[in-house]
């Protein structure tokens, strides 16, 4: 199969296409035939280096964090899912290759496509969404009927962190451009501010968390 692969660590990030071999699942393992991958700033920090004290590859490396395709085998004692299976993963960091035709990864970190997505939809999921996720329940710790800042959410994070909070009971705020207004008041958000017309640090009072999604030069 083709791979997308890391030589060594650079500013200028070239990957290089090579033929490797097809991952053999693993008896808790399932053969994705990838038909999406996502690229994030997460795979920049990946080939400059930036993030070797957490995660030093060996090299050559497959890139890519996170993807969406179809079942193509399963291990033997797997059980969620079967030949065939429309799927989307973030994969274990220590387990990157999602730039490649075929990926080998653990059951539990496999989910089932929603009906109705399209494959390169699905692939942008699942690292925003867990980013979402652990932002709001891991580190701010938010409790249901608080209020939620997200400065700069008409992004895709916003479109992640929204719907999020919502289910957890937020009250959310979100600034960002004029022609994401509507959609994200269809999310759910309680009110949305055109950072082009109003301050949102003169006009919101009340607020429990933020999420910076602008930068230290928000600050």
């Amino acid at each position: 199969m083709k791979a997308a692969q890391l030589d060594r660590y650079s500013r200028e990030g070239r990957l290089t296409v090579r033929e490797v071999a097809v991952p053999e699942p693993a008896a808790d393992e399932v053969l994705i035939k990838v038909r999406a991958a996502a690229v994030n700033p997460l795979e920049l920090l990946i080939v400059r280096g930036s993030i070797r004290l957490i995660q030093d590859y060996r090299l050559p490396q497959t890139l890519g964090n996170e993807c969406s395709g179809v079942v193509e085998r399963v291990g033997s004692r797997v059980g969620k899912f079967r030949p065939g299976d429309a799927v989307y993963t973030r994969l274990p960091l220590e387990r990157i290759g999602a730039f490649a035709e075929y990926v080998a990864v653990r059951e539990q970190v496999v989910a089932k496509m929603p009906a109705g997505y399209a494959f390169d939809v699905a692939a942008a999921i699942p690292l925003t969404g867990l980013t979402a996720w652990q932002g709001q329940v891991e580190e701010l710790q938010v409790q249901s009927g608080q209020r939620l800042l997200i400065p700069g959410g008409s992004g895709s994070f916003g479109q992640m962190a929204v719907p999020i909070a919502r289910a957890l009971g937020l009250r959310v705020v979100v600034t960002g451009n004029e022609r994401s207004r509507e959609a994200f008041l269809a999310m759910g958000a309680e009110r949305y501010i055109d950072y082009r017309r109003e301050n949102y640090w003169e006009e919101l009072s009340g607020v429990d968390a933020v999420i910076d999604t602008l930068g230290a030069g928000e600050f």
